[in-house]
């Protein structure tokens, strides 16, 4: 049997190892890191490792708190994962990080890739998480996560925020071009005006906006214009411009589903082609969702080295 794990951009989470008592020991003896959990110190190593040995939530439940580890060294910077509650039978999801590693982004990716594992693999339809009221710090993450706030109480012995996500949280749907501007700035614009973000036939009445809302929130875009390729004889053609996803929600399938979307909405316009320049770095995504490269690398000015890649509907 293959070791259990995830994958981020940057991280991997699998199961705990006896080895790792050592870490969720010092990990719990930082009252910083502790500071908002209910959780004590432990009072030895001993303590730690037979924490690992006795953890059951694998074996009974396919899910737990997992190691997460950096993908470039193996280092240890933390867990992340999801807990059964038996007596309210809900699923959480929590996390807790060294200190050294706060404030990167690690909370949030790895969390992200545990909901994604509740919801794909384990077919949950809600997923929770609870933090001490004054835990702002993870309440900030929880909320980037797309959970939302359902009321404040008791838990854990400790007044803290209730946070609930549901299944099918995201969804595509037809926006303005004036609501790609944001993303596409942030994703695909960096450091530049603001203007550059406005596109040529973005107003078109023949030009489709799409935007990808997770839990309400938008995350991605998509632009597609009807335009043929100078290389090809199809003329029946649509060219895919602008999709970015923001940073914290890449690499969750998200790319991928807007692009299925598209592909599904310009079938049903009988379009035969859609086509794009892609940047050279994200070649290998379109060629994962079946585009073909057409011709060599060229440069963007100002943008930088493109592929134009294209695919039959």
């Amino acid at each position: 049997m293959s070791e259990f794990k995830l994958t981020t951009d940057r991280l991997y989470l699998r199961e705990f190892k006896l080895s790792d008592a050592k870490f969720l020991f010092e990990l719990n003896n930082n009252s910083e890191v502790i500071k908002y959990t209910g959780d004590s110190a432990f009072k030895s190593l001993k303590d730690a490792q037979n924490l690992i040995l006795n953890y059951n939530q694998y074996k009974l439940y396919n899910l737990g708190r997992w190691a997460v580890c950096l993908k470039n060294n193996n280092d240890f910077l933390g867990w992340c994962g999801l807990k059964y509650h038996k007596d309210s039978n809900i699923v959480e999801v929590g996390f807790r990080f060294y200190q050294q590693h706060w404030n990167k982004g690690y909370a949030t990716e790895s969390a992200l890739a545990s909901i994604k594992y509740g919801f794909d693999t384990l077919k949950l339809k809600e997923i929770y998480a609870h933090t001490h009221i004054d835990n702002l710090a993870s309440q900030k993450v929880i909320e980037k996560c797309g959970l939302q706030f359902l009321n404040e109480g008791i838990y854990d012995s400790m007044p803290a925020k209730l946070y609930r996500l549901k299944t099918n949280a995201f969804e595509i749907k037809p926006i303005a071009a004036s609501e790609t501007y944001a993303i596409r700035h942030a994703v695909l614009r960096q450091g530049k005006p603001l203007s550059t973000c406005i596109f040529n036939g973005d107003e078109l009445s023949n030009t489709f906006h799409f935007g990808l809302f997770y839990n309400s929130n938008i995350c991605g875009i998509a632009t597609v214009l009807q335009q043929s390729q100078a290389n090809l004889k199809e003329t029946n053609a649509y060219q895919l411009r602008g999709m970015a996803i923001l940073e914290n929600y890449q690499g969750y399938g998200f790319g991928e589903a807007l692009v299925k979307h598209i592909q599904n909405q310009l079938a049903q316009l009988n379009i035969n082609l859609l086509w794009c320049n892609a940047r050279t770095h994200a070649a290998q995504f379109y060629i994962k969702n079946g585009f073909i490269q057409l011709g060599d690398e060229f440069d963007i000015p100002n943008v930088g080295p493109h592929l134009c890649m294209y695919k039959k509907l």
